[in-house]
C-alpha cells in the first residue's frame, strides 16, 4: 500500500526530494500524489460547486495538475503552482500534449468523461511558503495537503499567512489536509474491530487541528464549513479491510467506487444515522453489487458484525476539508 521507502529525517529538502522522485518514477499517473484516486474525485466533486464562477484561483500544491484541470471547468482564471520541478514538468504535459491529455482524463476522470481542454489554466513552480504574487491577487486558493508535507509548525504558520497575503478580502481558501485527530479516531475505530493502526508517513506533520485552527484565525481567515468525509472514510478504511482480510484492500477497487458514489448523499456520519446504519449497509451493498460484486457475499457477513457493534464513526476521517473566508 505504501510507497514510503526508507524513513529519512523530515525537512524540507528530504520532503521536496520525495515528491520529485515520486514524480520521476511515476508521475504519469494522477495517483503519484494521494493513492486513493477514488477520495481524490471525490474532494473534486465537493469543491466545484464553492468555486463554480470565481474569478482567478491558485491551486498551490498542484502535483501534477489533475485536480487543477476539473477546477479550471468553473471559473474564469486557474493557475497551479508546484515546489516539486518534476511535478510542474509532469503537469504541463497535459497542456502541450493533446494526445495524452485525452487518454489520461480518459482512464481517470469519473466514467472516463474528457472536460474540455482547458485554454483558461497555467501551470508554474512556485512555494507556498512564498507565493510569487501580489497582495490581495486571487479570489480562490485551493490546497490539498500542502500544510501537511511543511516540515515545522513554523513554516506551516509562515504559509497560512501567505495565503492570506495573496487573498482578496472575502476570498476563499479551500483547504483539504491530515490531521492528528482524524487518524486518532480512525484508529480507534479500526481497533474496534480488530484492525492496526493506519500508516503514517515520514515526510507528513499531520495537523493539530486547534492549533491550526487559532492559526488560520490571527491569519484573518474565518471557517465556513468544515467537511470530513467520514462515510467515505469509515467505508474504505474499516469496512473495506474487514472484506478483503487477510488480503489487503486496493485503492482501485470497486469497493471504493461504490464508497465514492454513496458518500455524494451521505458523506458523513449524521447523514448515514438519518437513515439507520442498517438501511445505509443495505443501500451500499447494491452499489457493492454493481462495482464490485465479488465481495458482496463477505460484505453481508461484515455488515452484520458493524451493525452489531453499531460504532459511532463521527470523526472518522483523518482527511478534512476546511472552507476558509478571508475577512
Amino acid at each position: 500500500m505504501s510507497r514510503q521507502g526508507k524513513r529519512r529525517t523530515r525537512t524540507l529538502a528530504n520532503v521536496k526530494d520525495f515528491w520529485n522522485k515520486e514524480a520521476r518514477e511515476w508521475g504519469e499517473n494522477p495517483r503519484v500524489t494521494i493513492r486513493d484516486h477514488y477520495f481524490r474525485l471525490l474532494e473534486i466533486d465537493t469543491v466545484l460547486p464553492i468555486i463554480k464562477g470565481r474569478d482567478k484561483v491558485l491551486d498551490i500544491g498542484c502535483g501534477t495538475g489533475f485536480s487543477s484541470i476539473f477546477y479550471s471547468q468553473v471559473v474564469n482564471e486557474m493557475i497551479g503552482v508546484d515546489y516539486a520541478e518534476l511535478m510542474v514538468e509532469r503537469a504541463q504535459r497535459f497542456l502541450d500534449d493533446r494526445k495524452y491529455y485525452k487518454k489520461m482524463m480518459k482512464t481517470y476522470s469519473r466514467d472516463g468523461k474528457i472536460p474540455k481542454f482547458p485554454t483558461n489554466l497555467q501551470y508554474e513552480l512556485g512555494d507556498i511558503v512564498n507565493i510569487n504574487y501580489p497582495r490581495k491577487y486571487f479570489d480562490v486558493v485551493i490546497a490539498d495537503r500542502v500544510l501537511v508535507n511543511l516540515p515545522t509548525v513554523e513554516l506551516q504558520t509562515r504559509a497560512i499567512s501567505e495565503v492570506s497575503r495573496v487573498l482578496r478580502p472575502n476570498g476563499l481558501w479551500i483547504v483539504a489536509e491530515a490531521s492528528k485527530q482524524g487518524h486518532k479516531k480512525i484508529d480507534n475505530i479500526r481497533n474496534l474491530f480488530g484492525l492496526p493502526r493506519m500508516e503514517k508517513y515520514w515526510h507528513n506533520l499531520y495537523l493539530d487541528e486547534p492549533f491550526i485552527m487559532r492559526t488560520f484565525k490571527k491569519a484573518g481567515f474565518s471557517l465556513q464549513d468544515t467537511r470530513r468525509f467520514e462515510t467515505y472514510q469509515f467505508l474504505t478504511k474499516v469496512v473495506h479491510p474487514l472484506t478483503v482480510a487477510p488480503e489487503e484492500p486496493q485503492f482501485l477497487a470497486g469497493f471504493n467506487r461504490a464508497a465514492m458514489e454513496v458518500a455524494l448523499d451521505f458523506y458523513d456520519y449524521r447523514q448515514v444515522m438519518g437513515i439507520g446504519l442498517e438501511s445505509f449497509l443495505k443501500k451500499f451493498r447494491r452499489l457493492l453489487i454493481q462495482y464490485d460484486p465479488d465481495k458482496v457475499e463477505r460484505y453481508n457477513q461484515v455488515s452484520q458484525e458493524v451493525i452489531s457493534l453499531n460504532p459511532n464513526f463521527a470523526g472518522c476521517s483523518h482527511q478534512v476539508l476546511y472552507n476558509l473566508k478571508r475577512t
